[in-house]
């Protein structure tokens, strides 16, 4: 028994050990730097739930009964569109009631306008929004009530939205006669994402949703991920079978990591390229575990042209799926076995394995492309956005940074990407928090400093860590290089240059340390600042060296009675990956006549209750 414990307790030491090597943590936290707060005044339950871009530098908040623009270039307070919802109202009625709410809310074809519908009772009314706020080509629909949580897609003449219990419906706002109703299914449903085909696939749209089934025994319950392909210019069947549904909606099923059985689908992001999308499916598991999984539009679109169907009987003159010119006229064959919602036995497997987030719980993701790399942004339960790399095979995901948006934890209700200028804006329910993905100073003052980081975003401009550098600094010759450029004139940095490269790496010329005089048989503590979360940092001083004690504005390091021997200078260092025992902050201390002999009030219990925690940890 006492060596099953040990085995135990040796397992959970290594893989305690492997995952602080993996950096499973953000590397430096930010809670400020670039970050601008949009606050809705004497409004505390606006209830935001949608952000929107025109592609005009103009954020759009929606709420079930509000409207608010918000200049992003204007660090002021959201504008309050003045709307009237209550559209067509008789100007008879002494006592007019009005129940209409904001259902859908998204950029227009162009960008260059706001779409808007506005239900009550099952009727919507949807309009373009010009800058004027003017509500222009408008086009009413009956029977037909979005939901502005729920996914919606423009396209053209045609605007696609989702309701979660019954599926995916198609309006065409020229012709009322061409709309499509979904069919009803038993099994609960989540949308999270429509994507239009483009290329090869323009003539389709795809829906991404997660459907609940019940085992076999109906004792147990699990969600599963999936994607359906329909034909844009799907009319409905006949009159007799599948009349205003669709005829061409075909599904399969995602595949995402095996063993891990990764099957609740969290949210979807887009990253198009010239012919192709690639779609980024953020997931959880069973035990909380968080993954990422990237699929190809292409490969989506092979398996619905190629792969079996579940069902034995395919009709044999047609493919179901298949996009044609009128789908009235299909056979009552077709139409019958498109009635029962028929599924590829094939399932869409992902490019690659799961990126695991293993310690996170994570609600939203956004994409994007930066200087050939791929950077995901993924909220978390409380509040935080992570900025992620997709690395390699070997490391899959490196965690650049912890934004901290909101001044208390909360829930995001919406996440928005400016691709253009490279910001992230998120909403709570009463605020809007604007993140400056471009703020590279938070990385630290020098070159290496600035590479550790792995910022796509970011790149040693000579002088800067900066979003306006052409190039960003991959490995230590770079920096080398480039301070050997910049000081060809002093020939002791040009002795470093030769010597080998851990002589570099381990030390630089540093500032003149701070002079401070401490009271004898006082109590005294140093502060050395921490930038990043993946290195290690301890004191240095004489001959002897401390382990550097963590606290939430640094790491510190206690002198309980001071004398003579403890005068002397003190030394921060830390270490990370090649960047070895870098000066961080240094000290010089003596001994002064002082009788003051106590810490702040406000810190000294912090710390004690710290030192206590960190001797019972080594003890």
């Amino acid at each position: 028994m006492m060596d099953y414990t040990c085995l135990c307790l040796l397992f959970i030491c290594i893989s305690y050990v492997s995952s602080t090597k993996l950096h499973y943590d953000p590397r430096v936290t930010v809670k400020k730097e670039g970050i601008t707060r949009f606050s809705f005044e004497n409004k505390p339950n606006i209830n935001l739930v949608k952000l929107v871009s025109s592609g005009k530098q103009i954020i759009w908040v929606g709420g079930n009964e509000s409207l608010y623009s918000i200049i992003t270039t204007q660090a002021s307070s959201p504008h309050q569109v003045n709307m009237n919802l209550c559209h067509d109202q008789s100007k008879d009625s002494e006592t007019p009631h009005c129940s209409f709410r904001i259902s859908l809310l998204r950029e227009s074809v162009d960008r260059n306008l706001l779409f808007i519908c506005t239900s009550d009772d099952g009727n919507t009314k949807c309009c373009n929004l010009d800058s004027s706020y003017s509500q222009i080509d408008c086009f009413v629909s009956e029977n037909y009530e979005p939901d502005i949580n729920e996914p919606s897609l423009l396209d053209g003449n045609m605007l696609y939205f989702t309701k979660s219990e019954k599926g995916l419906y198609r309006i065409n706002k020229n012709d009322k006669n061409d709309n499509i109703w979904s069919q009803s299914t038993q099994a609960e449903q989540t949308y999270l994402k429509l994507i239009a085909g483009k290329g090869q696939h323009q003539d389709k749209v795809y829906s991404f949703f997660a459907e609940k089934h019940k085992s076999r025994d109906g004792e147990s319950e699990q969600w599963i991920p999936r994607v359906s392909q329909s034909c844009k210019n799907d009319r409905g069947g006949s009159k007799s079978l599948l009349q205003s549904s669709w005829t061409s909606m075909i599904f399969s099923r995602l595949f995402c990591g095996r063993g891990y059985e990764f099957t609740q689908m969290i949210d979807v992001a887009t990253l198009e390229t010239d012919s192709d999308a690639q779609i980024y499916v953020l997931f959880r598991n069973y035990w909380n575990m968080s993954a990422v999984c990237v699929y190809n539009m292409t490969e989506i679109s092979t398996v619905f042209n190629s792969s079996k169907f579940n069902s034995g009987k395919v009709p044999a003159n047609h493919r179901p799926g298949t996009c044609v010119s009128d789908s009235t006229r299909l056979s009552s064959e077709v139409l019958g076995f498109m009635k029962d919602r028929p599924e590829m036995k094939e399932s869409v497997m992902p490019e690659n394995g799961p990126m695991l987030f293993q310690h996170y719980q994570y609600t939203h993701i956004q994409v994007d492309r930066v200087r050939g790399q791929t950077v995901m942004l993924l909220s978390l339960e409380s509040g935080g956005v992570h900025k992620v790399l997709e690395d390699t095979i070997e490391q899959p995901v490196f965690i650049i940074a912890e934004y901290l948006p909101f001044q208390q934890e909360t829930h995001i209700t919406s996440m928005l990407l400016d691709t253009s200028q490279k910001h992230l804006y998120v909403s709570s329910s009463n605020e809007v928090v604007q993140i400056d993905l471009k703020t590279c100073h938070v990385y630290g003052n020098e070159c290496n400093e600035c590479r550790l980081s792995r910022d796509p975003y970011c790149g040693w401009s000579g002088l800067h860590c900066t979003s306006a550098a052409e190039n960003q600094v991959r490995d230590f010759k770079d920096c080398a290089d480039i301070t050997q450029t910049q000081t060809d004139s002093n020939s002791v940095i040009k002795a470093k240059l030769h010597a080998p490269t851990s002589a570099f790496l381990k030390e630089k010329p540093q500032a003149t340390p701070s002079e401070i005089d401490v009271p004898p048989s006082s109590k005294h503590f140093l502060l050395c600042p921490v930038i990043s979360h993946h290195a290690t940092y301890h004191w240095e001083h004489d001959e002897t060296r401390a382990d550097c004690v963590q606290a939430d504005n640094g790491c510190l390091y206690l002198i309980e009675s001071m004398n003579k021997t403890h005068e002397g200078t003190y030394k921060c260092k830390s270490s990370e990956e090649d960047y070895i025992n870098r000066t961080v902050v240094e000290y010089k201390l003596s001994m002064s006549r002082s009788d003051a002999h106590r810490l702040t009030p406000v810190l000294f219990p912090s710390f004690l209750l710290l030192l206590t925690v960190f001797h019972v940890l080594h003890f």
